[in-house]
């Protein structure tokens, strides 16, 4: 690299800041790369009971990963997502980057590792943990027999 260079590289960086890595995923995934992450919660899935405990479930299974909150989550849900770390026993921050997308498919929750790259392929909580809910069926009425009769005199 010549003189010329290193100083073209030395005033890019003073004017624009030292390049990074995956900019546009590490905003998505609330400061981490996608291959660190164990887990993701959006803003309409936290408003899910079922959801929430699934995150307790997680993160009592892997007490060694930090959790990463979305700093718009609004001030009950943060203070519950606090909570469930604590009591977990896991670490957790909190990102207050103003330019975080905070719209109801965002990510409000990360669980990941802070340093290994995990390779989870379903991190999604909707699709690793599905809802069990069985459709209800409307019980069917059979007449009974002097019902039937009856109507056929109608």
């Amino acid at each position: 690299m010549s003189g010329s260079d290193e100083l073209q590289n030395h005033m890019n960086k003073g004017m624009y800041g030292t390049p990074q890595l995956k900019p546009d995923e590490k905003r998505k995934y609330l400061g981490t790369f996608r291959e660190r992450v164990d887990l993701t919660l959006t803003f309409e899935q936290l408003k899910e009971p079922e959801y929430l405990a699934d995150l307790k479930q997680e993160l009592t299974l892997h007490p060694e990963l930090h959790v990463i909150i979305n700093g718009q989550v609004e001030n009950p849900l943060l203070s519950e997502l606090m909570q469930i770390a604590q009591e977990a026993n896991v670490t957790f921050t909190c990102n207050t980057d103003q330019t975080l997308e905070h719209g109801p498919k965002d990510l409000a929750v990360v669980v990941c590792d802070k340093n290994t790259a995990l390779h989870v392929e379903e991190v999604d909580v909707a699709k690793r943990y599905p809802k069990t809910t069985k459709p209800e069926v409307a019980p069917k009425h059979t007449a009974s027999p002097l019902e039937r009769l009856h109507k056929l005199f109608e």
